[in-house]
């Protein structure tokens, strides 16, 4: 019986040591999209040191709580053989890879980053296990209030430019995002599981279940606003998805992201219309100059892997001048990215285990909706329906290297993980070793991750020594919000230059 696993809680561990880093995420998922705590540094770097504050938090709770480091270590140890070892390969390529790498300090920071947000998934899953129901309102209550900060947000913007025709309608008088479309990435993460907390709320409660209609109206017309062709894509899939899994029990989750979509195109005729003009993204869709650009990013991609095909350029290297010094500092795709970083074995093993590990859990869900509950079902298809609108989105987009789709990225992915019903017992205690092992994998990630958060002492002068050695005005995020490496560094520039 698939069902009947019920792993036991270590009686040391108190239910709030284990649920100290999944408030800890729900807390930036909540007000990092639309607060500004570090408004100097910039929105992007903000972010990622508020992430790097959160990571370094949730590894502090693990050294501090060997209980909560054994809950997690049963969850992992539940995993299959297969993801074990595969997780584990990934992994020594990617500390090889680094080694190897020109700028191995950042090499090896986007692996301990990775471990970390690993980890925080992992303990997700746990406390998702312990109690669904209860943390299912919590994610969901997470990530309502979230969007209800950025509508307000919005509307306080909205406001001053209804009041002061000098102040620009948003998105042009701030977003609080570096880019538009890193707003987008929150958008498609979100807009999924608007759906499924509004067929979550009782029938009766109509205020509330009006007010979520209303956000995802909203999410819609700033879709439209925003200019953007992947969000809708990706909603396009997603939608197709969850419709050919869930067939019947799709519908209600269907039906409210229509009728949001109509409700959105109406609000962005009344929101930002000026003559009656169509949304821009319809326009968007047929200009051609920005898929000639993706398709020499994706073509740079190749040329890496084809370079450096065992292990890659390095992690995060991408950005590393010499190899490419263009446009962007990732490549808008997160399959060519790891395949041109992390090279063709890690990349086989990541899609293998994406693939095989999401339709097992996917498979599970679908069997699960003919006994459960319309709410339960709408949530159900929601999270499905994030999980494959985020995959979408990251074939053409940096959905993989943004702050907050990150963290998106860890909550959403454990919580699948921790909804996942393991076919076999529970495992044996994880031993001493295993302990250790952790323990000092943690130190280490925490160790480079933390350190870098020096690079805010120098975001001025990167950001200078970039546009003086290239011939155009706009940075290209990858870890910080000027993205390209060692850029200080006149033998770097100069290696680049040659290779241009």
């Amino acid at each position: 019986n698939t069902d009947s696993v019920v792993l036991e809680w270590p009686k040391e561990c108190s239910l709030g040591k284990l649920f100290i880093p999944v408030w800890s995420v729900m807390g930036y998922i909540i007000f990092a999209p639309s607060l500004s705590a570090l408004p100097d540094i910039g929105p992007f770097n903000e972010k990622r040191a508020l992430q790097i504050g959160l990571l370094l938090a949730v590894g502090a709770v693990f050294l501090a709580f060997p209980a909560v480091r054994r809950y997690w270590l049963v969850e992992v140890c539940n995993l299959h053989v297969s993801p074990w070892w595969g997780l584990g390969l990934v992994l020594t390529g990617g500390v090889l890879s680094s080694l190897r790498a020109p700028a191995t300090f950042y090499a090896f920071l986007e692996v301990g980053h990775f471990l970390l947000l690993f980890v925080m998934a992992g303990v997700i899953a746990a406390v998702v296990r312990r109690s669904p129901q209860q943390t299912d309102r919590w994610i969901l209550g997470a990530v309502a209030l979230s969007t209800m900060l950025y509508a307000v947000f919005f509307g306080v913007g909205y406001g001053m430019h209804l009041t002061n025709e000098e102040i620009k309608i948003w998105p042009s008088n701030g977003t609080n995002y570096a880019n538009i479309r890193f707003f987008n990435h929150y958008q498609t993460w979100s807009l999924p599981l608007l759906g499924g907390i509004l067929l979550s709320i009782p029938k009766d409660w109509n205020v509330a279940r009006g007010g979520v209609l209303g956000l995802i109206a909203l999410w819609w017309a700033l879709i439209f606003a925003s200019n953007v062709r992947g969000t809708i894509v990706a909603m396009g899939v997603a939608s197709v998805g969850v419709g050919l899994l869930f067939r019947r029990h799709a519908k209600p989750w269907l039906l409210v992201q229509g009728a949001g979509l109509l409700a959105g195109i109406g609000l962005y005729y009344l929101l930002f219309s000026t003559g009656g003009s169509g949304p821009p993204v319809v326009e968007k869709f047929s200009e051609g100059g920005t898929y000639s650009k993706r398709l020499q990013l994706w073509r740079t991609s190749l040329e890496m892997a084809w370079a450096h095909p065992w292990l890659g350029a390095g992690p995060m290297h991408f950005a590393w001048p010499p190899y490419r010094f263009a446009t962007a500092g990732s490549p808008h795709n997160a399959f060519l990215q790891w395949l041109a970083e992390w090279g063709v074995f890690s990349t086989g093993i990541m899609s293998g285990l994406a693939v095989w590990g999401g339709w097992r859990w996917m498979d599970q869900e679908r069997r699960a909706a003919e006994a459960a509950s319309a709410a339960s079902n709408g949530v159900r298809v929601a999270l499905v329906g994030s999980v494959l609108a985020a995959a979408a989105h990251a074939m053409v987009s940096g959905l993989l290297v943004t702050p907050i789709s990150q963290v998106f990225l860890a909550l959403v992915g454990g919580w699948a993980w921790g909804r996942y019903r393991f076919e076999r017992g529970p495992t044996t205690a994880p031993s001493t070793t295993a302990h250790a092992l952790l323990c000092v994998l943690l130190v280490a990630a925490m160790g480079v991750v933390g350190s870098s958060l020096k690079d805010l002492s120098t975001v001025e002068e990167r950001r200078d020594a970039l546009l003086e050695a290239v011939d155009r005005n706009r940075f290209s995020p990858r870890y910080w919000g000027q993205g390209f490496l060692h850029v200080r560094d006149p033998e770097v520039i100069e290696r680049a230059r040659r290779n241009r």
